[in-house]
């Protein structure tokens, strides 16, 4: 931390310039001088840093050595985190300090605690209210009584629950060291015990997750706070499998801490366990609740709501997955406890969601748009980490139907006769069986009176006399190993007869832009799809609408905007490489390297190639730093080409 690197330095010689100070925190000048401001607060009746004439510096006098030990000893723990650890420490403390009251505190007392000036714990508060929100709370403030936390209990704990999954607070929900820990201990063992007993399915990563649920409503009960529930919610809660579950756990818990756990307390354990069952049987369903308990039957709602998914997807995207049977169940499974957690906001970690968002654009973007039924059904839109997991489902849909694309039929031309042609078509046919529909051949002599309406391909061991109305792959008589992979891959993907994707064109490649911010670099990347593409005309609506439902940075300098919904008859990419980075979001993501990403209308499954290479692409951090040095085409594409 700054302020201890300061002090300990001046503690040990007799002065320091500014310039001095500002070499040794690696700052500017102006900054140094309130790093000086900001630790003389932290040290104040112990010691003070002040400039001295005659010493043409900055001295420290120590009024309070003892006490200037203990500061000292306080601050050794975060000495060696950088500015924004530190910050993030406080958040943290600044959270949990808050949700944990219900009594005002003043930014004064607050400052005290953190050894920090209230200017600063002003400035964290932003923070604080920003991590706050995600849970539907606010911090009240009122002259001379200070600042809290307003909002319901429930949210409180989901906060808090947050807060102690990401383990960073050594003063843990205000129970000291190892009694937290033993608490946690207890809770792990009676919900271990309970859950093995009952045979009720659920997740090692969720089970971890509800311990720790658990253990923040004991530390609130003894706090006499407790989750109100109105009377209806608790009767429809109470008649569920997970309300007797949660009844077998409260009554482990009581035997082992003496705490004992009021009905609402035992339905909201029963809520926790409803949100993250893994994907079998109902919750809270109604009728559905005498004939599916243990079953996996789905219930006529949940269906309703994947096949209003569906119907979303195929508007919208005109990819048709309505006879997708396996993805209909994937959905209406994950459905049943992502509708709990939809109603009572609870919220559920992602660990793989940027790696979704980069490889599976296409996958996020149909999960972003089905998202809206659920918010109509259940009054909440998906966070992106829901989103990500919905889009797995439509990813493997989308894979599961590539891998099962329809076969090419292809025409096989030779020079010479058609005993010849013959020949290589029956090497065709033993080679690539598996990728051909039909094969047929010819000699170039006849190729004018051709029926190309059925023929995907053709291959001809000659130049053509004539254009055709399809992709032409020159090749020779005798097949060697390298050719016979590179014709699979044609047949195989999305590239064309020259083995290049489609969907890259050097048209669409503009290198060193000057532009200063996301706006201008968007807006001529927009004007150059005008020019050179048929696209919607609200097309640039689309793009905006997807950017506000997530920001679209994905690292490495990189960013892949795309309009929410397909606008345009072909998939395409439109390339700017920038001169310099740019802010893309409120999390201060910089970018260099724009792919604005067009999906086709129609259903291509064969996009998924050229998605997964491109995806290769944008997470090879070396690969894009040099993409992004020599701004060029060929470099590109090289580095493209890299990851087959």
């Amino acid at each position: 931390m700054q302020s201890t690197k300061l002090v300990k330095q001046l503690m040990g010689c007799p002065s320091m310039s500014l310039d001095e100070i500002s070499e040794l925190l690696g700052v500017s000048a102006r900054t140094a001088r309130a790093y000086v401001h900001d630790t003389n607060a932290s040290l104040e009746g112990i010691a003070t840093i002040r400039f001295s004439r005659r010493a043409s510096g900055y001295r420290l006098e120590v009024s309070d050595a003892a006490r200037l030990d203990a500061w000292l000893a306080r601050m050794a723990p975060l000495e060696g985190a950088d500015d924004a650890d530190v910050h993030q420490e406080r958040v943290d403390y600044l959270l949990n300090d808050l949700l944990s009251r219900n009594d005002w505190v003043t930014l004064a007392d607050l400052a005290s605690v953190l050894y920090v000036t209230p200017q600063r714990v002003s400035r964290d508060l932003k923070d604080v209210e920003a991590e706050l929100a995600r849970f539907g709370l606010s911090i009240e403030k009122r002259p001379r009584y200070g600042i809290r936390v307003a909002g319901e209990e429930m949210a409180r704990r989901l906060c808090l629950a947050s807060l102690a999954s990401r383990a960073t607070l050594s003063d843990l929900l205000g129970a000291k060291g190892e009694e937290s820990q033993e608490l946690l201990g207890t809770v792990t063992r009676c919900l271990e015990d309970v859950v093995e007993r009952e045979g009720f399915p659920i997740g090692s990563l969720a089970f971890q997750n509800l311990a720790v649920h658990v253990y923040v409503a004991l530390v609130r009960i003894r706090e006499n706070c407790y989750v109100p529930m109105d009377a209806t919610n608790f009767e429809r809660i109470q008649g569920s499998t997970e309300y007797q579950v949660a009844s077998e756990v409260a009554c482990a818990i009581e035997r082992e801490t003496g705490i004992t756990l009021p009905d609402v307390e035992v339905a909201y354990i029963a809520i926790h366990l409803a949100g993250k069952k893994t994907l079998n049987s109902l919750v809270f369903d109604g009728a559905a609740e005498d004939s599916s308990e243990g079953s996996g039957v789905i219930s006529d709602g949940v269906w309703d709501v994947v096949s209003r998914m569906l119907d979303c997807v195929a508007e919208q995207f005109k990819f048709d997955f309505r006879q997708d049977l396996e993805l209909r169940m994937n959905l209406a499974r994950h459905l049943v406890p992502l509708s709990v957690r939809l109603k009572y906001h609870m919220r559920v970690e992602n660990p793989i969601l940027s790696d979704i968002r980069t490889r599976f654009p296409l996958a996020y973007s149909m999960a972003l748009e089905s998202g809206k039924v659920l918010e109509d059904t259940w009054g909440s839109f998906p966070s992106e980490e829901e989103t990500g997991f919905i889009a797995m489902a439509f990813a493997l849909a989308l894979e599961r139907q590539r891998t099962e694309m329809p076969k090419k039929n292809i025409l096989v031309v030779c020079a010479s006769g058609r005993g010849s042609a013959r020949l290589l078509e029956a090497r065709y046919r033993r080679e690539f069986g598996d990728l051909i529909g039909s094969c047929t051949a010819c000699d170039v002599a006849s190729i004018g009176s051709v029926d190309f309406s059925t023929i995907d391909y053709v291959f001809t061991t000659v130049p053509l006399p004539h254009p055709v109305p399809v992709p032409v792959r020159e090749v020779t008589y005798f097949l060697d190993s390298a050719e016979a992979a590179h014709i699979k891959q044609i047949l195989g993907g999305s590239r064309d007869a020259q083995g290049s994707f489609r969907e890259l064109d050097e048209r669409m490649f503009f290198p060193h832009l000057a532009c200063s911010s996301k706006e201008e670099v968007m807006g001529f990347l927009c004007d150059r799809v005008e020019e050179h593409r048929q696209v919607d005309a609200d097309f640039r609506e689309k793009i905006a609408r997807r950017e506000e439902a997530a920001p679209t940075g994905c690292g490495n300098l990189v960013a892949m905007p795309h309009p929410i919904e397909a606008v345009s008859d072909e998939t395409f990419v439109c390339i700017g490489l920038l001169d310099h980075p740019v802010v893309w979001d409120d999390r201060g993501t910089e970018v260099q390297a724009v792919f604005l990403i067009f999906f086709s209308r129609a259903s291509n499954f064969e996009q998924g190639d050229f998605f997964s290479q491109l995806a290769d692409l944008f997470m090879n951090e070396e690969a894009m730093r040099t993409v992004i040095k020599h701004q060029d085409w060929q470099t590109f594409m090289s580095e493209f080409e890299g990851g087959r």
